[in-house]
C-alpha cells in the first residue's frame, strides 16, 4: 500500500513538471540575487546586491505540508514580494539561491528526501522523494535556482559573511532540535557523492546509547540535541533532587512539557547544580563530536550555531573536551567559535549560493 501511494504522488508530480526540460540560464552580470531559507513554518527571502547589502525582505508561510505545487507558489509570493520590496525588478534578478532541510542532489535538482515537507495522501502523510523542486521553482518564477542542503546553506552563509569569513577550510554544528552540520573545504561546500555529506548530527560517539526513531543508536544528535538535554534534566529531577528548575512546572503533565534548554541554561547560570551538570554533559558530547571532525578535516574553524550554543556552560565544556580529545598538533590550527549571523545565515548562504552560478 504504501508503495502504491509513493508511486501516485510520483506521477502526480510528473504532471506538474514543465514539458520542456531546458534550464532557466543564470543572468551573468547581474546585480541582483535572491536568497530564501524555507523552513517547515515560513518562507523567508531577500534581495541581496553585488555589495553584499540585504535589499527587500518577505516572509510567508510555507505551506510545507499541504503538497508539492502549494509549496512552490508559497516560494513563488516570497520571491516576488522580497523583490517588489525592493525596488528592482524580477528582470533583474541574475539567480536565486534556496536553503531546503533535507536530503538535497544539487545537480539534479532534486529534493531526494525532507520529511518536513509533503502531503496527506489518504490517510497517509507522504514525505517529499524525489521531487524536482529546481524545475517547478524555476517554472514559477522564470529566474535560475540553486538549493542545497539548509545546514550546509547556513555553513556557507557564516563562511562567506560571518564568524568563518577570511577562512578556506571551516566545520559548522548547528545545535537546536536536533543537530546539523556543514563542512567547507577549500572554500567548497562538501556534498559528497549524492549530497547527504556533512551530517555531523549523525556521527556514532557512544555506540548502543540513546534511543533513535531514525537511523543508529549513539548519534549526537540523539544524545545532544534538544529532546536529550530535557530527558537529562528530567531524569536528574526525578531523582528527588532540589532545583530551580521546579519552578517551570506549572501542572500535573509529565516534566518534559514544561523543561525546556533556555530554561535548563539559564538555571545553570544562576549556579543550579542539576542545570550545571546537564549541559556540562551536553558539552562534553558536543565537544567529543567536534574533535572527531577536527581530527578528520583539520579545518581552521569549528563554527557553533543554533540557540543552544548559545549557552555558556555548554560552550565552555565542549572547548574543554574538544582540546583534552583532540590531536593536538591539529587542534593547534583550529578556533572553536559561535556563528554571528543568527536566523540569517540561511538567507545569506542562499544569496552566496546564487551568486556563484553568475561567476
Amino acid at each position: 500500500m504504501r508503495g502504491a501511494i509513493f508511486y501516485a504522488v510520483t506521477k502526480k508530480l510528473r504532471g506538474l513538471i514543465p514539458v520542456t526540460t531546458s534550464r532557466v540560464e543564470p543572468k551573468k552580470g547581474a546585480h541582483y540575487v535572491v536568497g530564501i531559507d524555507l523552513g517547515g513554518t515560513n518562507v523567508r527571502a531577500a534581495v541581496l546586491d553585488a555589495h553584499d547589502k540585504r535589499l527587500g525582505r518577505a516572509e510567508n508561510p510555507s505551506e510545507a505540508k499541504a503538497g508539492v505545487k502549494r509549496t512552490v507558489s508559497a516560494i513563488g509570493m516570497a520571491v516576488r514580494n522580497a523583490v517588489k520590496a525592493a525596488g528592482v525588478t524580477l528582470d533583474q534578478v541574475g539567480a536565486i539561491g534556496i536553503a531546503v532541510p533535507g536530503h538535497i542532489d544539487v545537480p539534479a535538482g532534486m529534493v531526494r528526501w525532507a520529511p518536513n515537507f509533503g502531503e496527506n495522501v489518504g490517510d497517509s502523510y507522504v514525505p517529499y522523494r524525489d521531487v524536482p523542486l529546481r524545475a517547478l521553482v524555476e517554472a514559477e518564477v522564470g529566474v535560475h535556482m540553486i538549493m542545497d542542503n539548509d545546514a550546509n546553506v547556513a555553513a556557507l552563509g557564516e563562511f562567506r559573511y560571518g564568524a568563518g569569513k577570511g577562512t578556506k577550510h571551516m566545520i559548522m554544528f548547528t545545535l537546536g532540535t536536533g543537530i546539523g552540520g556543514g563542512i567547507i573545504v577549500d572554500g567548497e561546500v562538501l556534498r559528497g557523492a549524492t549530497g547527504g555529506a556533512a551530517e555531523v548530527g549523525h556521527i556514532i560517539i557512544a555506540d548502543r546509547q540513546g534511543s533513535s526513531p531514525n537511523g543508529c543508536h549513539g548519534r549526537l544528535e540523539t544524545l545532544a540535541g534538544r529532546d536529550a538535554i530535557i530527558e537529562r534534566a528530567v531524569l536528574k529531577m526525578e531523582s528527588g533532587r532540589n532545583t530551580l528548575l521546579w519552578s517551570q512546572v506549572k501542572g500535573p503533565e509529565a516534566l518534559q512539557q514544561f523543561i525546556t534548554p533556555a530554561a535548563i541554561d539559564e538555571a545553570a547560570e544562576r549556579g543550579d547544580a542539576i542545570a550545571i551538570e546537564t549541559m556540562e554533559e551536553t558539552g562534553h558530547l558536543v565537544g567529543l563530536g567536534i574533535a572527531s571532525m577536527i581530527n578528520v578535516f583539520n579545518p581552521e574553524m569549528v563554527v557553533l550555531g543554533g540557540k543552544i550554543s548559545q549557552s555558556e556552560t555548554l560552550f565552555q565544556n565542549a572547548v574543554r573536551t574538544t582540546k583534552a580529545s583532540a590531536v593536538g598538533s591539529i587542534l593547534a590550527a583550529a578556533r572553536i567559535v559561535r556563528a554571528e549571523l543568527g536566523d540569517d545565515a540561511g538567507i545569506m548562504g542562499a544569496g552566496e549560493l546564487a551568486w556563484r552560478t553568475l561567476k
